[in-house]
């Protein structure tokens, strides 16, 4: 039978039934033999042991009847193998990965998602692979169960027909979570499928961020909300202090700052945050710098709506002493300040500096530390401003430009 016309599910249950209903019947004659030769040879009805030389029909039975029913396992393991292997033609097709210890399915059109939707009546290829270790995709409601395996696709097909949803398990030990690697095929109807698949990979509502730590797996070992895990909970994971161990013993304390979680994230694994196994694998070469500042923007505002800028500049009373523009009142403006020099006045003279990130904390922290030239040392420090409010005026002052003018003195000797 062609395999257009058969679900490949119903050819292994038919292939199932038959080689339990054959042994089934067999034990049953065995049984029933074995209590016949019991009453019938009993010592008391059968004192003399009787001499059998042979018999020609018993021979050609118990070689014949196996023979046919051997071959006929055989036959029906074929047809149920052949449909299993044999995908038809104009299949939806879906890429599985497998990774420590999580599903990824990606779609035609790069939709993707954490769990397998598929259209009623309508089959689907599925072309596996794994990026780290040997996994199983086993989904039993549709008899699959092959391997992934790490640099070669395989593939599996099943048709969903009816509604609902139907678990898949990891076949192959993989590691600490392997139990956890769970996920579903959802099957629903041809409608809602196109649906879905037209709403594209992120929801308006998800921060992108937090959708690319769930498809490149890192939720799978890292919790939102402060739960253990196999790794450190990402909940308030930005500027936290974290002792870092080597695999000489020695340990060394950071902060999980941009550079330190760039270097956890892409950078070879020499440490590792103490209390946990040194099992993250490096997503070097997996990750783009656009999808890398999506990520590093949802661990800093952990999914929330980050706060305007200028907001916090005015009601802190920042915009009293420097203009939105380039214009000079009590200090200097904050357009095309932000990766510009300025010349600093200190005890050993007179140098330039690099208007970054460390300097505008410092300002903000230490204000006399820094005295550019031409402008009163009047500016408060502001210690209390939360981590947030600093995230939000960072990025305000660098979104207001970085065409690298230079602030050489205060009013009437400013260079734009």
């Amino acid at each position: 039978m062609s395999a257009q016309l058969v679900n490949a599910a119903h050819e292994v249950d038919k292939s199932f039934l038959f080689i339990f209903g054959a042994s089934a019947l067999l034990l049953a004659l065995l049984t029933a033999a074995m209590l016949w030769f019991v009453y019938r040879y009993n010592r008391k009805r059968h004192p003399v042991a009787d001499q059998t030389e042979g018999n020609l029909w018993a021979e050609i039975v118990w070689t014949v009847l196996p023979t046919i029913l051997v071959m006929g396992m055989f036959v029906s393991g074929w047809s149920s193998y052949k449909a299993l292997r044999q995908v038809p033609a104009g299949a939806l097709e879906v890429k599985v990965t497998a990774r420590m210890w999580t599903w990824d399915f990606e779609y035609a059109g790069g939709r993707k998602s954490k769990i397998l939707y598929a259209p009623v009546g309508r089959p689907v290829k599925l072309l596996l692979s794994a990026e780290d270790v040997l996994h199983g995709f086993y989904a039993p409601a549709f008899r699959i169960k092959i391997d992934t395996v790490p640099g070669m696709t395989t593939y599996a097909w099943f048709t969903a027909e009816k509604e609902g949803d139907y678990v898949v398990f990891c076949s192959v030990y993989c590691g600490l979570q392997h139990a956890k690697m769970l996920t579903s095929i959802r099957a629903v109807s041809p409608a809602a499928f196109d649906a879905w698949l037209a709403e594209g990979a992120v929801k308006p509502e998800e921060a992108p961020g937090r959708a690319l730590l769930e498809n490149k797996g890192c939720l799978g070992c890292h919790s939102l909300d402060g739960s253990p895990a196999v790794g450190p909970s990402f909940k308030d994971l930005w500027g936290r202090k974290v002792i870092l161990v080597a695999p000489n013993g020695s340990k060394s304390t950071v902060t999980t700052d941009e550079g330190y979680l760039r270097r956890a994230i892409l950078g070879p694994k020499d440490r590792t945050v103490e209390g946990f196994d040194p099992i993250m694998p490096s997503f070097g070469g997996q990750i783009s710098e656009d999808e890398m500042t999506l990520i590093l923007d949802f661990l800093r505002t952990g999914g929330k709506p980050p706060k305007d800028g200028r907001a916090v500049a005015e009601a802190e009373g920042c915009l009293s002493c420097h203009a939105e523009d380039r214009s000079v009142l009590v200090g200097p403006g904050f357009q095309g300040l932000w990766g510009s020099k300025v010349t600093a006045e200190g005890p050993g003279g007179e140098h330039d500096v690099l208007v970054d990130r460390q300097v505008v904390l410092e300002a903000l922290s230490l204000p006399g530390k820094l005295q550019l030239k031409g402008f009163d040392p009047i500016m408060p420090a502001y210690p209390d401003l939360s981590d947030e409010d600093r995230e939000a005026l960072l990025g305000w002052l660098e979104s207001l430009g970085t065409d690298g003018h230079n602030v050489h003195s205060g009013p009437g000797g400013h260079t734009p």
